[in-house]
């Protein structure tokens, strides 16, 4: 009966990727999605090159794959990167086990940025340069508000679902979507061999409505001379993406607050706008107390791999964890990632646990 039940699931949730992106094959949807700042990664896993949903232990599961949520204790995480362009990239995690229901967390995400000058438009047919700032500021920014549910099913296999609001603002327009994570977590009993498997981000279009679309023009017959019009965006779509994973521990530690371990985890990713990647990440832990993690994005275009650079994609990490008092232990994990053609990005979380 377990069997069937591992099997119907995991059938269900491939049958979801058919729907997520049926054309993909047909034509390039790269730059055709919006609310890009939800693929900017959080927690430990961005310096194990985002391999992470056969893993999912951590508050950082509900990024990854809500299922991993119904094994991870109480734990509060805040995740801080430093992102490209003076960006700031926030997310605060919130995981509760509650007792014969399953587990809740919350998640709220943001993407910041200082205010933007107004220019002027230039006129390219006059050689002076008319694009200077006007003296007036906007600002722009990204939220996600994010309520996970993750329950075990069996010994083995447990499920989680994710619902979320996503809303983009800039200036006085803004756009706003709901989006689903579904996802399965599975530990096959051989050895520690564990397959995960998760869709993200699926749901709603983004459409952008505000003042700044607003505008006159004349109209020369009668009736009024000066009407007004708004301008019409195109709809965007959140940037969906299934991920298929497996981990397991090449060194296992008899006892984790003595022993030493070496976990290694591969995903294949397919996101609906840009082409698959093969992520690649390891983590050794000496007793429970200092990591040692790196990892690598491969992208399954090889002419674009060589365009970005071979290091693009590469990451490392250090972590550290302590207990200071019984039921409470605190964790600091550090993240570097490489950019060819932007500067390197920094990551730094703190997780509680109580």
């Amino acid at each position: 009966m377990k069997h069937r039940i591992t099997f119907l699931l995991t059938l269900a949730l491939l049958a979801s990727v058919a729907l997520v992106s049926p054309a993909q094959a047909a034509f390039s949807k790269v730059g055709t999605t919006g609310a890009a700042f939800l693929k900017i990664g959080v927690g430990r896993s961005t310096a194990m090159g985002d391999a992470f949903v056969a893993i999912a232990d951590d508050a950082s599961a509900a990024y990854f794959n809500p299922a991993g949520l119904a094994r991870v204790g109480r734990q509060v995480a805040l995740n801080h990167v430093d992102w490209i362009a003076d960006v700031s990239h926030e997310n605060l995690a919130i995981v509760l086990p509650i007792v014969n229901f399953g587990t809740i967390a919350f998640n709220v995400t943001a993407l910041t940025m200082g205010d933007i000058e107004q220019t002027t438009i230039d006129n390219p047919n006059t050689r002076l340069r008319e694009d200077e700032g006007t003296g007036l500021f906007f600002g722009a920014s990204d939220m996600a508000f994010a309520v996970s549910y993750a329950r075990i099913i069996t010994d083995k296999l447990s499920f989680g679902v994710t619902t979320k609001v996503v809303q983009q603002t800039i200036w006085d327009m803004s756009a706003s979507a709901v989006g689903f994570d579904v996802g399965l977590f599975y530990n096959t009993g051989f050895k520690s061999l564990r397959i995960g498997a998760a869709v993200t981000n699926y749901g709603t279009q983004l459409t952008f409505s505000g003042r700044q679309l607003d505008y006159s023009f004349v109209w020369p017959d009668s009736g009024p001379n000066l009407l007004q019009g708004s301008y019409s965006t195109t709809p965007m779509g959140l940037p969906t993406s299934f991920r298929f994973g497996i981990a397991y521990d090449l060194i296992e530690a008899p006892e984790l607050t003595k022993g030493s371990r070496l976990t290694a985890a591969i995903d294949i990713t397919h996101p609906s706008d840009i082409n698959e990647t093969v992520n690649v990440g390891l983590e050794y832990g000496l007793a429970n107390v200092f990591f040692l993690r790196g990892g690598y994005i491969l992208n399954a275009d090889n002419s674009y791999q060589q365009e970005i650079g071979w290091l693009t994609g590469l990451s490392a990490g250090l972590g550290a964890r302590a207990q200071p008092t019984h039921g409470l232990s605190l964790g600091l994990d550090y993240t570097f990632r490489y950019l060819k053609y932007l500067k390197p990005t920094h990551r730094l979380q703190l997780t509680v646990g109580f």
